[in-house]
């Protein structure tokens, strides 16, 4: 099973080359993200981890659409959403980039409720090859009654089609 996971891991680098942020890449990724939520109503202060797991498709240079799913869980607490995302990347610098993402999700809670979410994320993605990216962000999240701020690290991966 070792050897099958490394075999495929190098086969998605070998076809992956050149691709970063050129027009018609795919892009896949996520992060994980610590926050210290601010409840509305002087409700205090809790701590928060969220697991994004994202896709995307460049429809031009430095630019993709996609779709972002968003768990987050507390002590008591879950919510979940799925939506949209649009992602911008700064600068044409290959070993390194600066971007901006907004997202839209709508979703559920703990308590058999729904949620609407929207996020605002900026960062840097520290290019490793051509089509591995570690990054780095600060993170705004806001939904009913609660305004999460948090930074995160986060692995994106960019397929180019050929």
């Amino acid at each position: 099973m070792k050897k099958l996971l490394i075999t495929a891991f190098i086969t998605v680098i070998a076809f992956t080359v050149n691709a970063q942020t050129e027009k018609s890449t795919l892009l896949l990724g996520g992060d994980l993200t610590f926050s210290s939520a601010s409840n509305g109503g002087g409700g205090g202060s809790t701590s928060t981890f969220s697991l994004s797991p994202s896709m995307g498709y460049f429809f031009m240079k430095n630019f993709a659409v996609g779709g972002m799913f968003n768990l987050t869980s507390t002590k008591g607490y879950t919510d979940w959403s799925i939506g949209p995302i649009i992602r911008g990347y700064f600068t044409d610098n290959t070993s390194g980039k600066p971007f901006a993402q907004a997202g839209l999700g709508f979703g559920g809670v703990t308590n058999g409720g729904s949620s609407v979410m929207f996020q605002l994320k900026a960062g840097y993605a520290l290019f490793l090859n051509k089509s591995i990216a570690v990054e780095f962000a600060g993170n705004l999240l806001t939904r009913k009654g609660q305004t999460v701020f948090g930074f995160g690290a986060g692995f994106q991966i960019h397929f180019a089609r050929k």
